[in-house]
C-alpha cells in the first residue's frame, strides 16, 4: 500500500493505519476548519417504483446496512484526521497564524479498519441535527421522511462530505454506490474488495505521477516542482485588475465564513439542450470554453442596467469597462495521471482529486455601444449583438480553449496544478485561525471592529475574480435515475466490462443473483438531486451540466457579499446568452 503505514493491529478489532495528507488535501482541511467552507451536500429524493411493496428499502435497517457496505467500499469515508502515530489532532487557535502550524503534529488520514464494519453515532442523523463534520468525522449522511402517511414512497437522502475527501466525481461515485446497495435490499452483494487494495488506490497525487515522471530522479522530481511553482506564481503576480457583479466586500470579508447561497435556473428543453450541443461541434468549442464568454457577456447586461439607472458612477464605469474577466474553478485530475490507476477505477475513486485553473479574457464586452451616446435598449440593456457580436463570441470561447490547451500541454502541467494550492494553503489556514480566534474574540468580549466592515470600492482591490465554477457535461453515466442499476449498465457491480470509473467491487464481477425481471426492474428512482456548496469567502460559482437531456444552470454564491436579487439577474442573462448564441439553428 504505498503511502500507506501500519500505525496498529488488534486481533479482534483489526489494523490501523494512515498517510499524510496532500497539499491539496491539506488545504481543504483547512477549509473545514473555517466553519466548514467546501463542504457539500447531495440531496437525493427518491420514490419507490413499486410503491408499498418495496417499503423495506427504505427502513432504517436497510439504510444502515447500505451505508456500512458503501462505507467498507470506501476508505476514506469512513477515515478521521489525527497526528502522526494516531495521535489528536489539536488546532492551535491561541497560535499566530504567521508563525505556527496550527495543528500538534502533521495531519494524517488515519484508517480503523473495525470503524469501516460498523455504524459510528455519528455516520447517520435520522431527522434534523447539526452539521457534525469534523476531522472525526468527514462524511455524514442524513436521512429525512416526509411528513403524512401517503408519502411513505418517499425518502430524502442527504450526503454531506468534507471537500478535503472528495471531489464532484467522488461523491457522485459514493452516492451511486450507496443507492445500488440501498435497492438490493439486503440481498446478495458482490464481494467486499480487501482494505489493502481499496486503500492502495486512495492515495496521494504526488504518488500517482504517470510513468515518465516516476522515472525521473528525485533530485530532478524536485527540480521541476520548483519550477512549475515559480512559473505559477509569476502568472499569479501578473493577474491585476478584475470586477464582477455588483456586492459588498469589506476588509474582514475574507475572515467572515460565507453564508450559502444557491440559484438555479429553469433547464433547457431538451431540443434547446441538443442544439446548443451541436453548436459547440459545428464552430470546434466546447460549452466550457464558451460557458466563459457567455457569462461575461451575461455581466455586463446586468452592469450596464445600472449605470444606465444611475447606480454606478461615471468613474467606476470607466474603469470597469477597462478591466479583464478573470475566472478560476475546479480542474480534474483523474486521467492526467498514472494510467493503470486511472483504468482500474481511478476515474471514479473516493478522493480528492482535482486542482485549480485560471482563466482570462480582455476587458467588458461593450461591442458597438463602446462608440455610442445612445442606442437601442432591450429589456433595460443593450441587446446581445450589440454588446459581443457572434464572431467575437466565437472569438473569445476559442481564446478560452487556447488558454486551457496551452495548460494542458505544458511540460509541466501537473508540477503548476500542485502548485496552486502551495500558496493556498498559506490563505485557508490564515483564515480559519483569524476566524476562529474572532468568533471567539467576539462571543468572550464582544469586541467589534468597525472598520473591517467599511465597504469597499471596486478600485480598492488589487485582483478581483469575476466568478468562478466550471461545466461538468453530462451527468447521467456517473449519477443514474433508477436502481438497482441493471448488469448490462458500465457501472453496475455485475457488468463484465471494465470501465475507469467503476470501482470498489471485486473484478472479475460474480454473476448477477438472479436474471429473473423481478431482479432487474427498477426498484429506486432518483425524482430530483440537489446539490448545495458552502463556498468560500465572496466566491460567485457558476456551473452548469446537462441530465436526462437537460442543461441545467446554477450558480453558488456567498450571502454575506452578493445579493440574491442580482445574482438570479445574471443567471437569467446567462441562459440567455447561451440561446441567442448557441440555441439558434444555423
Amino acid at each position: 500500500m504505498p503511502g500507506w503505514t501500519m500505525v496498529n493491529t488488534h486481533p479482534t478489532q483489526g489494523r490501523v493505519l494512515q498517510r499524510p495528507l496532500d497539499v491539496t488535501e491539506l488545504c481543504f482541511l483547512w477549509d473545514g476548519f473555517f466553519n466548514g467552507t467546501a463542504d457539500s451536500l447531495h440531496h437525493y429524493e427518491l420514490h419507490l417504483s413499486n410503491g408499498a411493496r418495496d417499503a423495506h428499502l427504505f427502513s432504517e435497517a436497510n439504510i444502515t446496512r447500505a451505508w456500512v457496505s458503501t462505507k467498507r467500499r470506501f476508505p476514506l469515508a469512513g477515515a478521521i484526521v489525527r497526528g502522526a502515530d494516531d495521535a489528536p489532532l489539536r488546532v492551535a487557535t491561541d497560535s499566530k497564524a504567521d508563525d505556527s502550524s496550527g495543528f500538534a503534529s502533521e495531519p494524517h488520514f488515519v484508517v480503523r479498519e473495525d470503524d469501516l464494519a460498523v455504524l459510528r453515532p455519528c455516520d447517520i442523523v435520522f431527522g434534523q441535527g447539526p452539521r457534525l463534520l469534523s476531522e472525526e468525522s468527514l462524511v455524514q449522511l442524513h436521512v429525512f421522511r416526509e411528513t403524512g402517511a401517503e408519502r411513505t414512497d418517499v425518502l430524502h437522502l442527504m450526503i454531506l462530505v468534507a471537500h478535503c475527501v472528495t471531489d464532484g466525481t467522488a461523491t457522485r461515485t459514493f452516492a451511486r454506490c450507496l443507492l445500488d446497495t440501498l435497492a438490493r435490499g439486503g440481498g446478495p452483494e458482490p464481494g467486499q474488495v480487501p482494505l489493502e487494495e481499496r486503500l492502495a488506490m486512495a492515495i496521494s497525487l504526488v504518488d500517482l505521477e504517470p510513468v515518465h515522471l516516476c522515472s525521473l530522479s528525485p533530485a530532478l522530481r524536485r527540480w521541476r516542482r520548483a519550477i512549475g511553482t515559480v512559473i505559477f506564481r509569476l502568472r499569479m503576480n501578473m493577474t491585476q485588475g478584475g470586477h464582477t457583479l455588483p456586492c459588498r466586500l469589506t476588509r474582514s470579508t475574507p475572515y467572515t465564513a460565507a453564508r450559502p447561497g444557491v440559484v438555479v435556473s429553469t433547464s433547457l428543453t431538451p431540443a434547446q439542450t441538443a442544439v446548443v450541443i451541436t453548436s459547440c461541434r459545428l464552430h470546434g468549442i466546447t460549452f466550457g470554453n464558451a460557458y466563459l464568454a457567455l457569462a461575461q457577456v451575461a455581466m455586463t447586461r446586468v452592469l450596464y442596467r445600472r449605470y444606465l439607472r444611475g447606480e454606478i458612477s461615471e468613474e467606476e464605469w470607466t474603469y470597469r469597462r477597462r478591466q479583464p474577466h478573470i475566472n478560476g474553478g475546479p480542474l480534474s485530475l483523474r486521467r492526467y495521471l498514472d494510467k493503470a490507476w486511472f483504468e482500474n477505477g481511478g476515474g471514479g475513486e473516493f478522493m480528492l482529486c482535482s486542482s485549480l485553473y485560471i482563466y482570462q479574457l480582455p476587458f467588458m464586452t461593450l461591442g458597438s455601444t463602446a462608440e455610442r451616446h445612445k442606442c437601442v435598449l432591450s429589456d433595460g440593456a443593450p441587446p446581445f449583438p450589440d454588446l459581443l457580436s457572434f464572431d467575437r463570441f466565437l472569438h473569445r470561447a476559442r481564446l478560452v480553449k487556447k488558454q486551457a490547451t496551452a495548460l494542458f500541454n505544458h511540460p509541466l502541467f501537473l508540477e503548476l496544478t500542485r502548485a496552486a494550492y502551495l500558496d493556498y494553503i498559506r490563505v485557508t489556514r490564515l483564515r480559519a485561525l483569524r476566524w476562529m480566534q474572532r468568533t471567539e474574540t467576539a462571543t468572550v468580549h464582544g469586541t467589534h471592529n468597525s472598520d473591517e466592515d467599511k465597504v469597499l470600492g471596486v478600485t480598492d482591490i488589487p485582483t478581483v475574480w469575476a466568478h468562478g465554477g466550471s461545466s461538468l457535461g453530462n451527468v447521467d453515466l456517473m449519477s443514474p435515475s433508477e436502481y438497482p442499476l441493471p448488469p448490462i449498465h458500465p457501472l453496475s457491480p455485475y457488468c463484465p466490462t471494465p470501465h475507469p470509473a467503476k470501482v470498489g467491487y471485486v473484478s472479475p464481477p460474480p454473476p448477477p443473483p438472479s436474471d429473473s425481471e423481478a431482479e432487474t426492474m427498477a426498484k429506486i428512482a432518483v425524482e430530483n438531486l440537489r446539490v448545495h456548496l458552502h463556498t468560500p469567502p465572496a466566491e460567485l460559482y457558476l456551473g452548469a451540466n446537462t441530465s436526462r437531456g437537460r442543461m441545467n444552470m446554477f450558480v453558488h454564491y456567498d450571502g454575506n457579499v452578493f445579493e440574491e436579487g442580482i445574482v438570479r439577474e445574471w443567471l437569467d442573462e446567462v441562459k440567455e446568452a447561451v440561446l441567442w448564441y448557441l440555441g439558434r439553428t444555423q
